[in-house]
Parts: structure tokens; C-alpha cells; sequence
């Protein structure tokens, strides 16, 4: 039978939301599960919750407690089974924590030079399409933006996530550059994981259907200056978007890592005029 973890801040769960505003949601998430999985509360191989039902007792968003999720999925705490749930992870990691944060730190930087590479790329991208583009891939714009936008408002997150990836791929296929094309599919494959953090919760939907209107309507008027700079505001939301996950993630992460050693004591300063024999070594 799936467990429940007790709500924060309940008799005998980790207290982690009293008194303490300022953490975000999904920490205070991640913190409640660890403890009673440390406290053997949760064993190996035990279900956790649906999501909704995890969202409803902890009182947070679905997208807070999938974010939760994800962060002690890449600790290594709990795993996914596609259609069937997350589960406690059979063998629990040793000093993961630690791992945790340098890999999402590399994450940071490999997501900062992917944006950095999208920001000169894409925004040409639109600027050729407004100049170039025929009625039909306009057209084909026009329907991934609304699609998209639907999609989002029924709260499918990859069905809108594939109409996303449709749009960008539709304006560099209306640069007619099939060359320009190949390269930003290439791209596309590099940048899918930020696609789905970026349409994670409300803030986020809200955004990318207001920035791929805006282009799209930008490159349907000709407007190539207008579409190069939407698209480079649509990218540079994107960033936004992706560091501040990031550094929740960092942050939740952080409250994984066991208390640091205690440092040892510094030596004594050598006298002046004598060498330690390890020097000669």
C-alpha cells in the first residue's frame, strides 16, 4: 500500500515548515520524505503517493511536488516507473547529497552555455523567417502557437511540450536553410530537458505562450527586426526560468548533504630559520 509521508511540520515529521517563509515549497517537500525514509518510516521499494494526493497533504502545487520529486530522484532517494508511480529506492545512496550538488552545478554551466548559443542562433533564425516564410508556414506557426497555448490550459504538460519543440522547429524550417535547419534540430535535442522544466508550473506556461505569440505575430507581419527581438525576450525568459529552478534544486540538494567534519586544527607556525624534514621530501 502506498505510504504517506506526514505533512510538514506535523507531530513526528521533519517541523521543516514552522517559522521558516522564506524556503520554497518543494525543499520543505524533499526534507519531509529523506526524513522519514531515515527514519525507516518509508522503506525500500514502498510507493510513495500520487502526486495529486502528495500536492493536497503537503499543501503545495503539483508542480512543487514534482520538482521535490525530481530532486530525490537525481539523489538516488526515490525512482519512477512510468504509469505506475515513484518508489523508495531499493539500495539508498551513501554521501549522495554531495555528488548531487556538483552535478547540478555542472548542469547550471552546460545550461548556461546552451542558452548563451541559443540567444546568437535563434533570434537570427526568426529574423530570416520573417523575411521569408510562405503563407503555409506561417500557418504552421500560427497552429503550433495555438496548440501549444490549448494544451497548456488543459494542463498537458507534454502534449505542450511537443508543440513547443513544433514551433521552434517550424521557424527555422521557414528560413528555408536546410542546413540552419539541421543545426537547430541538434540544438533542439540538447535544450528538450529545459523545454519540460520550462512549462512546469503556471508562472512558467503563462510566459512561454505570451513569448511564442509574440514572434509568431512578429514573423506573420514581416517584421524581422520584431521577431529577432521577441525571440531573444522568449530566450532570455527561458534562462531566467531555468537558472531559478536550478537553484532551487541546488538549494533542496543542499539539504540533503550530511553536516560537514569537523576541520582539524591548524598546525603551529614553523620558527623561523628551521625546515620540517617533510620538506625534503
Amino acid at each position: 500500500m502506498p505510504k504517506a509521508p506526514r505533512a510538514v511540520g506535523a507531530p513526528g515529521g521533519s517541523g521543516a515548515g514552522h517559522g521558516d517563509g522564506h524556503r520554497r515549497v518543494n525543499e520543505a517537500i524533499v526534507r519531509a520524505i529523506q526524513d522519514q525514509i531515515r527514519r525507516g518510516e518509508l522503506k525500500a521499494g514502498d510507493r510513495l503517493l500520487p502526486e495529486r494526493q502528495l500536492a493536497a497533504l503537503f499543501d503545495a502545487s503539483r508542480s512543487s511536488v514534482r520538482e521535490a520529486l525530481r530532486v530525490l530522484e537525481l539523489s538516488g532517494l526515490v525512482y519512477s516507473r512510468h504509469g505506475e508511480g515513484n518508489f523508495v529506492a531499493e539500495t539508498l545512496p551513501a554521501g549522495v547529497a554531495v555528488t548531487l550538488v556538483e552535478f547540478l552545478e555542472r548542469q547550471r554551466a552546460s545550461l548556461l552555455d546552451l542558452s548563451e548559443a541559443r540567444k546568437l542562433f535563434e533570434p537570427y533564425l526568426a529574423s530570416l523567417a520573417a523575411g521569408r516564410a510562405t503563407a503555409d508556414d506561417v500557418e504552421v506557426l500560427r497552429r503550433a502557437a495555438e496548440d501549444e497555448e490549448a494544451q497548456l490550459r488543459a494542463g498537458e504538460t507534454q502534449a505542450a511540450f511537443r508543440a513547443d519543440r513544433t514551433f521552434h522547429h517550424a521557424i527555422a524550417a521557414a528560413t528555408g536553410n536546410q542546413t540552419l535547419v539541421t543545426l537547430h534540430s541538434y540544438l533542439s535535442d540538447l535544450v528538450a530537458g529545459g523545454r519540460r522544466e520550462a512549462l512546469e508550473n503556471d508562472v512558467r506556461r503563462a510566459q512561454s505562450a505570451f513569448d511564442h505569440r509574440r514572434v509568431y505575430q512578429a514573423i506573420a507581419r514581416r517584421d524581422g527586426a520584431a521577431a529577432r527581438a521577441a525571440m531573444l525576450r522568449h530566450l532570455e525568459n527561458v534562462e531566467r526560468i531555468l537558472m531559478g529552478a536550478v537553484l532551487g534544486y541546488q538549494r533542496a540538494a543542499a539539504q540533503l548533504a550530511p553536516p560537514r567534519a569537523r576541520t582539524a586544527p591548524a598546525r603551529p607556525p614553523r620558527r623561523p630559520g628551521r625546515r620540517a624534514k617533510a620538506d625534503f621530501a
